[in-house]
């Protein structure tokens, strides 16, 4: 019997709910408690109930959902087939049929083997997923090497070549001890001075693990836009020649004495390890010395030479008309090592020792760095995958953002579609890819005198990155959130100017749409904004 609880004057009255004629229903239940709003009670019809398991063949189980026992093929209500399943044992008629069939199992082997489409050797078929599903995964050495050509294999296969870019990167990741925080504070005007400092400074934890940042002075949380902009800085400092051709390390011995290039090895492995950038700013002969740790001097030529005053030197021994002029630079000359005459038909030897004098007097530095590039096995893994990880290091490969890579990574949060307020939300959308196209067309110096803007820049303002992401997952997860504040005005009072919010952590923008309604005005706010607004100052 099933009695519904009902409330008034301080009393509660139960009241006998009727059964429909198939007894109750979900929907007779609602209607005569007002929604479910009541309480009901259940009072059994008996004191005792029956709750031994119905027979298989009884008439309740009639119109519950059938299945069948793949053991002795007999059909049964679902509930029961777990009952069923621990005392059955099949359709076997008696002991010596089981016992044959039994038998029949063990004798019967099936020896085919099936060729593996990675590495074309043969296997058994039961046993060919279990190598498919490692295959190709471990780098070849030499003996497997050997092996697959003597076995008649192509050397050539995916089982014979290096690991892929993305993988070396997800085995960095992997090694990076996401338990503890290396944790630095540093002044956003001294950087990267005071980073190296307080990186060097750090006895009681290691830069294995994640690297998380404050700028003094800004309440700015770490999430990785600070870590990101910190590492950003190093190449200037350290590092000289043209980008666009690769760059090498300073001649500093006081930074070779301080062991700053050792700290740079390390940023430079958590760089990679830890999202990126990625320095791809090297020259190649440096990175291959990273790699095999010896420099190959038949490969060196004078456009390796990347500090100032050797480049000058050579240039005037290349201008040089007459022996009388080489011999004005012959102080010069002998400094870089040059020990044999000094003659006009001599000139391409002596261009020589400068190219030689210039480079392998960085060897030093190179190593000091690559002992910082311990960190995460990130030696071992160049020495493996030199080609693989050349993209990392080397320019030419990894792309420089533009206006395209912005605006698809763009996700616009526009208001109802047809108002008036998404028309001009659409506007300021269409505003922002006009300005990182008249960026990318004119280069730098544009749209900005003594502080030249660019589109690394504004990407480097929205996301706290200039680059790229360099990890599979982050680049699949990169997006940039676009909102709108159309209530500026109401918020804040009669005002002239507003300037966008950015949240480089979580990688969104907010564009203030009453004080963009022009290109002009768009323009000059957003250059305003990139240039002197790189600070973290929004909680």
């Amino acid at each position: 019997m099933n009695l519904s609880v009902q409330s008034g004057c301080g009393r509660r009255k139960l009241i006998v709910i009727p059964p429909e004629a198939e007894g109750y229903s979900a929907k007779n239940l609602k209607s005569v408690s007002s929604g479910g709003k009541a309480i009901f009670y259940v009072v059994p019809l008996q004191d005792s109930l029956d709750t031994s398991p119905l027979a298989p063949d009884s008439p309740r189980f009639s119109k519950m959902p059938k299945t069948t026992c793949y053991q002795c093929s007999e059909v049964m209500p679902l509930q029961m087939l777990a009952v069923h399943i621990k005392t059955c044992i099949g359709k076997l008629s008696s002991d010596d049929d089981r016992e044959d069939q039994i038998s029949d199992v063990w004798v019967v082997e099936d020896k085919s083997k099936v060729a593996c489409p990675i590495c074309y050797r043969e296997f058994l078929k039961d046993d060919i997923t279990i190598h498919a599903s490692v295959c190709g995964e471990s780098l070849p050495t030499e003996s497997s090497v050997a092996t697959c050509a003597d076995e008649g294999f192509p050397v050539h296969t995916s089982a014979c070549t290096p690991k892929s870019l993305e993988d070396v990167l997800t085995f960095l990741k992997e090694q990076v001890d996401t338990t503890k925080e290396f944790k630095l504070c540093v002044d956003r005007e001294d950087l990267p001075e005071r980073g190296i400092i307080q990186w060097k400074r750090k006895k009681t934890a290691s830069p294995a693990s994640l690297l998380k940042e404050v700028y003094i002075g800004e309440s700015g949380i770490d999430t990785g836009a600070l870590r990101k902009e910190f590492l950003t800085g190093i190449e200037n400092r350290f590092f000289e020649g043209i980008g666009t051709q690769g760059k090498s390390p300073k001649y500093s011995l006081t930074d070779l004495d301080d062991e700053n290039f050792r700290i740079v090895g390390e940023i430079f492995a958590v760089s990679i390890a830890q999202g990126g950038p990625a320095p791809a700013f090297l020259r190649e002969w440096c990175y291959n010395f990273l790699c095999a740790g010896e420099v190959n001097f038949s490969c060196l030529s004078k456009e390796d030479v990347m500090d100032l005053e050797s480049y000058l030197l050579i240039c005037r021994v290349e201008d040089a008309a007459d022996t009388e002029s080489l011999m004005m630079l012959a102080d010069d000359i002998v400094s870089c090592g040059y020990t044999s005459q000094i003659k006009h038909e001599l000139k391409e030897s002596i261009i020589r020792s400068i190219v030689l004098h210039s480079t392998t007097r960085l060897i030093p530095i190179l190593q000091q760095l690559k002992n910082g590039m311990q960190l995460y096995g990130l030696v071992d893994q160049l020495n493996k995958n030199s080609e693989v990880c050349k993209p990392l290091f080397v320019p030419g490969t990894i792309t420089k953002p533009d206006a395209d890579f912005i605006m698809m990574n763009c996700q616009p949060r526009y208001s109802e579609k047809g108002t008036s307020k998404e028309a001009s939300e659409r506007k300021v959308t269409n505003f922002l890819q006009d300005f990182l196209q008249e960026l990318e067309v004119a280069g730098d110096g544009v749209l900005g005198e003594t502080r030249p803007l660019s589109v690394p820049m504004v990407l480097q303002w929205m996301t706290g990155q200039s680059h790229i992401p360099i990890l599979p997952d982050e680049k699949r997860r990169f997006k940039i959130t676009c909102n709108f504040d159309h209530d500026c005005m109401e918020r804040l009072g009669n005002h002239s100017v507003c300037y966008p919010i950015v949240s480089a952590c979580t990688c969104t923008v907010t564009f203030p749409v009453k004080h963009m309604s022009m290109y002009e005005e768009f323009k000059r706010i957003m250059s305003d904004a990139v240039r002197y607004g790189g600070g973290f100052f929004k909680v």
